[in-house]
């Protein structure tokens, strides 16, 4: 394998990193968020120098409010609706009456 392969593979995998992380972002903030707590918890560990504890605290505060919150007991983000507690008012769509046939 030659080096501008490597290179190439390298920026190949970083696109793909980068583009899995915004729809994990996007799309599981549940999930997203409990990976962030996980990983500011060993940052914060107190056998962990200061400048990597303070990594973790910034880290922390970027975890989605919604994490741990609504969606019965999955941490989801209760803006789509779908685990409300209520009956939710369904919109209803009036069709036209149908038009009668044309014969020639």
């Amino acid at each position: 394998m030659t080096a501008s392969l490597a290179v190439q593979y390298v920026i190949v995998g970083a696109i793909v990193a980068t583009a899995a992380i915004s729809v994990l972002r996007k799309y599981l903030p549940s999930v997203w968020g409990r990976a962030l707590a996980r990983i500011a918890d060993g940052l914060e560990s107190a056998r962990m120098p200061s400048w990597v504890r303070r990594t973790g605290s910034r880290l922390r505060a970027r975890i989605p409010a919604s994490v741990g919150s609504g969606c019965a007991t999955s941490g989801g983000c209760s803006s789509c609706g779908a685990c409300a507690t209520t009956d939710p008012v369904i919109p209803t769509r009036v069709l036209a009456e149908p038009k009668p046939l044309r014969r020639a």
